[in-house]
This record gives structure tokens, C-alpha cells and sequence, in this order.
């Protein structure tokens, strides 16, 4: 994960105090740079620029200080800073949603439609879909309106299909075993009244993440 600030133009990235730590380059837009309050660090998820306060320390053997997190304030947009303000958060209502696990697979979705001879795409869609959430049984998907989620003896009576058949087709096709990718499954959103959380990832989500070669961003979102 980068942290910090660059213009819309490719620079190397700018932390809080001004001065250049990773030779990395990003694309944010302008108003990041021109917005952001002093002693703060920015994060981009799903397009929105969040500030967090940060400090930094030195630490011994290390070139350069480093950064402490001391959590978020706001966020910017093209109109300037926006604090944050403090929200109550129902907590007697608490919904856990899949969501690594289903993404990654959805990535494959349109080949695997192309994949299949007959029926409509439509069909094929839900069938795809359905076969997730049989292996992913929390799957958002099973609130997403635009997936038309059925029961697998539906496809079987009426497409001729055998499942176990069809779930090494997704792992012939996706060249993983499913048990390999099983850790996606932990990787959540957690629905609290109408506010939505991210599930922090354990290292070994990280590191299969990066071998899978996917962005973290396309994991986790939801639709």
C-alpha cells in the first residue's frame, strides 16, 4: 500500500512533511496536493482521497522516519477538505458479507460465459453467479439485484449439467485450485445499519493477492 500525495502529472509520491520517500509513481489529481492539511498523509479507496493525521519518528537503521498513523480526519475532493464528523453507527444490527473470494472469480465471469456453447448469456450469468454463491454461501452477491441467484438443481434439471463438473471447469479456467484461494473467503464487508467497513487483510491475504496478481481495490468492492 502507497501512502502520500502526488500531483496529476506522474511524480514521485509526497508525504506529509514535503519530502520525497518512494521513488513510486502515481497518478492523483491536483486538488490532492492543493487541499491537504498539513501533517496529514492521503489513501485512495475506490476513488475517494481520504486524509489520515500522521506523525513520523526515527527509527534506527532506517533512512528515512517512520510514518505513524494516528487514524482519519476527512477527505478531499475537487472542492477542498472535508472533516469528518462523528456518526452513529447502529451496532444491533451487524451484516458480514463476502467479498474477496466472489471478485476475484467474477474476473473470470465473461469468459467463462464465452466458454459455454448455447443457452443465453443471461443464463449463463446467473448460472456463474449461482455457482460463487454455492462455494461462497455469504457471498454479497446474495443481495445484489442484478444477480439472479438460483438454486443449482434449477441449472441441472435444466441445462444438463453436473456440478462438480462445472466447479473444475472454474479452476481449470481461473488456473487455481479453490482450496488455494480459500482465505479470500475472509475478506469482508461488514454492514453496520447503513455505514459499510473493510475487513483489514491478514498478511497471507496480501501476499496472495500480489501472487494472484490483482488489485486490492477490485477485491474488496462490492458490485
Amino acid at each position: 500500500m502507497i501512502w502520500g500525495v502526488c500531483s496529476s502529472f506522474l511524480k514521485k509520491c509526497i508525504v506529509y512533511n514535503g519530502n520525497t520517500v518512494y521513488n513510486v509513481f502515481m497518478s492523483y489529481p491536483d486538488y490532492v496536493s492543493q487541499y491537504r492539511p498539513k501533517g496529514t498523509i492521503v489513501k485512495q479507496v475506490h476513488g475517494t482521497y481520504y486524509v489520515y493525521k500522521a506523525t513520523s519518528k526515527r527509527v534506527e537503521g532506517k533512512k528515512y522516519p517512520v510514518h505513524v498513523i494516528e487514524g482519519v480526519i476527512g477527505k478531499i475532493d475537487e472542492h477542498g477538505f472535508h472533516e469528518l464528523t462523528k456518526a452513529v453507527v447502529d451496532t444491533t444490527r451487524v451484516r458480514v458479507l463476502e467479498c474477496g473470494f466472489t471478485n476475484y472469480l467474477l474476473m473470470f465471469e465473461d469468459l467463462y460465459i464465452v466458454s459455454k456453447n448455447g443457452y443465453t448469456k443471461s443464463l449463463k450469468k446467473s448460472l456463474y453467479r449461482s455457482l460463487i454463491v454455492y462455494l461462497s454461501p455469504n457471498s454479497y452477491l446474495t443481495e445484489d439485484k442484478n444477480s439472479k441467484i438460483r438454486p443449482l438443481d434449477f441449472f441441472v434439471e435444466k441445462m444438463g449439467i453436473g456440478i462438480p463438473n462445472q466447479i473444475s471447469a472454474i479452476q481449470r479456467m481461473i488456473g487455481q485450485d479453490l482450496n488455494d484461494i480459500a482465505s479470500l473467503k475472509y475478506i469482508c464487508l461488514v454492514m453496520m445499519g447503513d455505514r459499510m467497513f473493510e475487513s483489514e487483510l491478514t498478511e497471507g491475504q496480501k501476499q496472495l493477492i500480489e501472487k494472484l496478481g490483482v488489485d486490492e481495490d477490485d477485491i474488496r468492492r462490492k458490485g
